[in-house]
């Protein structure tokens, strides 16, 4: 479609893709401006009713012209395509701000939803609701103006309904209880899904979670809310308590209209007028650079180096930053304390050990007489000590060392010196005096080689739970026309150890499977190739997931869950 000319607009860029159709960037030639084409499925045209929604969604937006709400200029077909010519806005969405910076400071927000009840307030005038009211939604354009976008879905009061009997339309998490009921919407749901949308920017969460959109549901109709202010301590405690009456489930316990919904907002924060996206930038400063901030002897207005945060995950560009990020993580965390504390003790207690034994073992060597005699389990070979004088108390039954020492007789007087390696207690080890000739070597014989016994392999136990970074390798088709196992490769993105073992190797491949529905996702992992060459099973740490999260970022956790053996 790129470079295409419809009517005398021509086509110049892709900008996304919804559940009707494709939103192209074109130049209107006779007007000289952008604006965006949204250009139905042509798969949807043959079916009378998206056809008709689609128009239904023109008309819509034809009866609202306001600043906050992106406009429709024109409804064209060609070549048997339907087109829809919108305002262009060239901005950025709260959902993309909300994936940068994890949670919006008051100050930002405030002046946003004042903005965007204005809007709202003019959409329900015209009895239309909007039903999908989401931080996607939502845009700020380049001159810091709210615009609601994608009226697709939306309702006009007293008209017949076109969606299927039970088909819920809209967003699940930011549905208002009465919905999920089978109620009519209304500007009251409409102000539930405000207030669940401004939840989310101000806590960095959805007001009610679950694992699949029917345990959401049930969340939304039973559940009570936790209050924002309980995630994220900076929230204003009048903000805190606005947001609440938004979201209660008694809809006429809500604000009323959208006009008192902004009025409360501007009674509390008189101050927040206009929306400046330097409070995003100075916010963070503020809650990450001077917590984290390594102290140098560089000057001052360089000590501020603000860190990102990016999907729960800090980007460090100082080793000093993350040692001291995660020391306070694992601080706050007692488990973990407890955790390292015991693997610490552990550690202290096998080294003490290994020490005691060892001096244990060497006291004993130099105890022995010139006539002891080893004899190595199954390699046939006698050991000559040579006249090693030693004390009268040689005659006392000595304790044999848990030790194998691998010697290769060159005389009989010689005493091969050999380095101590550990082994299992020889089964055939004997205090008696023998004749080194009573026990001849066979030079052929496998048994009287002096090649070492090859490594015995190493058992490991996984007594708790580890942890497996993994990134997706190719792209799952997500716009499948019925929910389908798709099964997918996973690559380890880095090197896991245990317990000092190399375990699983950097870039070694994981199988599993993504379920793509509507607005989550199934993730499975079943297993990863281990680095002795064998698969070890995994389960993700997450069985469900977000569909807009598995689309703009694609790494997984994965878990070696406690009881599995490995041998290397």
């Amino acid at each position: 479609m790129i470079g295409e000319r419809i009517h005398n607009y021509e086509i110049n860029a892709h900008l996304g893709q919804g559940g009707m159709g494709n939103v192209f960037k074109a130049t209107d030639n006779m007007l000289g401006r952008e604006v965006a084409l949204k250009m139905l499925h042509p798969q949807l045209t043959v079916e009378p009713q998206f056809l008709e929604r689609f128009k239904k969604e023109a008309r819509i937006l034809a009866q609202l012209l306001h600043p906050n709400i992106a406009v429709i200029y024109n409804f064209i077909e060609h070549g048997g395509n339907h087109f829809m010519v919108m305002e262009y806005v060239e901005g950025t969405s709260l959902d993309d701000l909300l994936k940068k910076y994890r949670v919006l400071p008051a100050e930002f927000v405030v002046p946003v939803f004042i903005q965007a009840l204005e809007g709202l307030q003019h959409a329900h005038r015209k009895n239309i609701f909007h039903r999908d009211i989401k931080p996607a939604n939502l845009m700020i354009d380049a001159d810091g103006t709210l615009k609601l976008m994608d009226f697709g879905i939306a309702k006009v009061a007293g008209e017949q309904k076109m969606t299927q009997v039970n088909k819920i339309v809209g967003t699940i998490e930011f549905m208002a209880p009465e919905l999920i009921e089978g109620k009519d919407a209304s500007a009251l749901s409409d102000i539930y899904a405000t207030g669940a949308t401004l939840y989310e920017l101000i806590s960095g969460k959805i007001p009610f979670e679950g694992d699949t959109d029917y345990n959401i549901m049930q969340s939304i109709l039973k559940s009570k809310v936790k209050p924002p202010d309980k995630l994220n301590p900076s929230v204003p405690k009048a903000l805190n308590d606005i947001v609440l009456k938004a979201l209660d489930k008694n809809p006429e316990h809500r604000y009323p209209n959208a006009r008192a919904f902004q009025q409360a907002l501007i009674a509390a924060f008189p101050q927040y007028r206009e929306i400046d996206m330097n409070v995003l930038r100075k916010a963070q400063q503020t809650v990450y650079a001077d917590k984290y901030t390594a102290e140098t002897n560089q000057p001052e207005e360089k000590k501020s180096n603000p860190i990102m945060l990016r999907d729960t995950r800090f980007e460090m560009s100082r080793p000093v930053r993350a040692f001291q990020f995660y020391k306070e993580k694992i601080l706050s965390n007692k488990k973990i304390s407890f955790v390292i504390l015991g693997l610490l003790f552990l550690t202290i207690t096998i080294f003490s050990l290994t020490a005691i034994r060892g001096s244990k073992s060497e006291d004993t060597a130099i105890a022995k007489t010139d006539s002891l005699k080893n004899k190595d389990e199954g390699a046939g070979m006698a050991i000559n000590t040579g006249g090693i004088i030693v004390s009268p108390q040689q005659n006392i039954p000595l304790p044999q060392p848990e030790l194998r020492i691998p010697v290769v007789i060159e005389s009989e007087n010689l005493i091969a010196e050999k380095k101590e390696k550990p082994g299992r207690r020889k089964k055939n080890e004997t205090n008696e005096t023998k004749d080194p000739e009573q026990t001849p070597v066979d030079k052929n014989s496998s048994e009287g080689s002096s090649i070492p016994n090859p490594p015995e392999k190493k058992e490991i136990y996984i007594n708790s739970q580890v942890m497996v970074n993994l990134a997706l390798t190719g792209t799952p088709d997500m716009n499948q026309k019925k929910k389908q196992t798709q099964h997918v490769n996973f690559s380890v993105t880095r090197h896991v150890y245990y317990n000092g073992v190399l375990i699983i190797r950097q870039g070694a491949m994981a199988s599993g499977s993504l379920t793509i529905g509507r607005m989550m996702t199934d993730i499975e992992i079943n297993n990863v190739v281990g680095a002795n060459g064998m698969r070890i099973p995994l389960k993700a740490e997450r069985a469900h997931g977000r569909r807009n999260d598995i689309e703009s970022n694609k790494t997984f956790n994965a878990i070696i869950q406690q009881g599995t053996r490995l041998s290397f």
